[in-house]
């Protein structure tokens, strides 16, 4: 959260509506709560479109982290996704960092991606660990 250029951002605002274009803009936080000096900023701010893009459901984390399992040409079972969906942190970098780490450690066993492998795995990042012992 640096600081906003205000001017800038008014005028990317303003020529942006003039054009009849739309501006896409992502913030960890509601654009009307900025702390913008600029009145005509600030209102502009408040009166946008805003959605709020929340955690990925079921579907949507598993349908992830079979992509990214085929992206390393990895078939896995599907009780192994269910049991990863379940006992992950709900957002896709985990899912990712899961994924990755999942694959390197099948690769070090030189077995299949099971669903004990994957507890293993889910542990170790839940008590933050680097490596895990397998």
């Amino acid at each position: 959260d640096g600081p906003i250029d205000e001017a800038g951002l008014f005028h990317l605002i303003n020529s942006v509506r003039q054009s009849g274009s739309s501006l896409l803009m992502t913030s960890r936080r509601w654009p009307g709560t900025w702390p913008v000096k600029l009145p005509d900023l600030a209102s502009r701010l408040k009166a946008a479109t805003t959605v709020e893009i929340g955690e990925p459901d079921d579907m949507l984390l598993s349908g992830v982290m079979y992509k990214l399992f085929a992206d390393r040409q990895i078939a896995v079972d599907p009780n192994v996704i269910s049991f990863l969906v379940s006992h992950i942190e709900r957002s896709l970098s985990t899912a990712s960092r899961v994924v990755e780490r999942l694959d390197r450690a099948a690769l070090e066993k030189k077995s299949k991606i099971t669903r004990a492998l994957a507890a293993s795995v889910v542990t170790a990042l839940d008590e933050g660990q680097a490596t895990f012992d397998l």
